[in-house]
C-alpha cells in the first residue's frame, strides 16, 4: 500500500527531531550495502547520511577483508566517490557490457591491484593483495597470468577429506566462495571478476587433489588481428587431498580465456578488464539480493517504514 502524505511527513518530522548521530549511530550502522542504497534512493532527508564516506568504508572492511591493505585503501581514496563507489563497482556480479566488445583506445595503466578474499562456510580462510605491474617491457606480449599461492606456501582450510571425493567436491561447491576484485588506481575503477561461487568443482588430472573454477564471461576485444566477441575471466583454485588431513589451498590464479579456451597476452587482457570496469555490467548474484529481500521481507517502502519504527523507538529512549 503506497504511503499518504501524512505518513510522509510523519516520517520527516520525526526524522528531523533526532541529531543526526542518533540516527547514523543506532540505525544506519546496522544496515548492509544493498539496503543502505536502497534507503537513500527512498529517502532525500536520508540521502546524506547514507552517502557517509564513514558508513561505507565500515560496510567495506566488513565484507572484504582484503580491502583493510594500505595499498587498497590508498586507491580508493582517489575514487570519485570513496568507498561508496569502490562498493558500487565491486559488490555486484560483473558481466558482459550491452555494447559488446569495441574499446580500442590505448591502455595507461601501469598497475592492476589485486584484493582477493577466500570464505569457507562465510568463515574468512585466505585473504591477499598482489600488485601485477603492467609497464613490464615482457608484460603485452606475455601471457596474462595471476598467481597468488607461492609454490613452498599451502593453507589448510577447515574441511577434513575423509577420502570420500564426491563428499569433499560436494562441500567445497556449496561452501567455498571467492572475492577476486581487479582495481584500475589510475581509471579509479574497480570490478569483482570472480563468479563468487563456483561454477565447477572436479578432480585434478592426477587425482591428487581438487580443481575449484571460478568464471565470468565479458565482452571480447574487437581490435587488431585476434579478435573475440565474448572472453572468459576464469579463476582456478587447487586443493590438494590427502586421507586424514585438511584439505589444502595449494594454488590461486587468474588468466583470461577466449571462447576456444587459448589464453589471451597481457595487452589484450588489459583492455578486456578496462572495458568491464568502465562498461561490465553489475548484476546481482542468483538469488543474491533476493534470498535477503525475502528473508528480510523488506521492499524500499517498507525499509522506510521499519526505519520509522526503529526512530520512534529511538525517540522514546532518548527523550522518554
Amino acid at each position: 500500500m503506497a504511503s499518504s502524505s501524512s505518513d510522509k511527513g510523519l516520517t520527516a518530522t520525526t526524522l528531523a527531531a533526532l541529531h543526526s548521530d542518533i540516527i547514523e549511530t543506532n540505525l544506519l550502522t546496522r544496515l548492509d550495502g544493498p539496503s543502505l542504497a536502497s534507503l537513500a534512493s527512498s529517502s532525500k532527508l536520508l540521502l546524506p547520511l547514507c552517502n557517509k564516506e564513514s558508513l561505507w568504508k565500515d560496510i567495506c572492511d566488513s565484507t572484504w577483508n582484503s580491502v583493510k591493505h594500505p595499498l587498497v585503501q590508498n586507491a580508493i581514496s582517489s575514487f570519485p566517490g570513496g568507498y561508496r563507489s569502490f562498493y558500487s563497482d565491486s559488490f555486484p556480479v560483473l558481466g558482459a557490457s550491452s555494447g559488446g566488445g569495441s574499446l580500442c583506445s590505448q591502455v595507461d595503466t601501469s598497475e592492476l591491484i589485486s584484493a582477493v578474499d577466500m570464505h569457507f562456510m562465510n568463515n574468512q580462510v585466505y585473504s591477499k593483495v598482489t600488485v601485477t605491474d603492467t609497464n613490464a617491457s615482457c608484460f603485452p606480449g606475455s601471457l596474462f597470468h595471476i598467481d597468488l599461492i607461492d609454490h613452498k606456501e599451502t593453507l589448510e582450510i577447515p574441511l577434513k577429506y575423509q577420502g570420500d571425493a564426491n563428499l569433499c567436491k560436494s562441500k567445497l561447491e556449496e561452501n567455498l566462495t571467492l572475492s577476486w576484485i581487479v582495481i584500475d588506481p589510475i581509471l579509479k575503477r574497480a570490478a569483482n571478476v570472480s563468479s563468487l561461487r563456483p561454477v565447477c568443482v572436479r578432480p585434478q588430472s592426477d587425482k591428487t587433489g581438487i580443481e575449484v573454477t571460478y568464471s565470468t564471461i565479458l565482452s571480447g576485444d574487437s581490435c587488431g588481428i585476434d579478435t573475440t566477441e565474448f572472453v572468459e575471466c576464469r579463476v582456478v583454485a587447487s586443493f590438494g587431498c590427502e586421507k586424514g588431513h585438511n584439505v589444502e589451498l595449494r594454488a590461486l590464479s587468474l588468466c583470461l580465456v577466449d571462447m576456444v579456451k587459448s589464453r589471451l597476452n597481457g595487452e589484450m587482457s588489459l583492455r578486456i578488464l578496462k572495458e568491464a570496469m568502465e562498461s561490465g555490467e553489475r548484476r546481482k548474484e542468483c538469488g543474491q539480493w533476493e534470498e535477503y529481500a525475502k528473508k528480510l521481507d523488506c521492499t524500499r517502502h517498507k525499509l522506510v517504514s521499519w526505519l520509522l519504527l526503529a526512530v520512534s523507538s529511538v525517540s522514546l529512549l532518548w527523550f522518554g
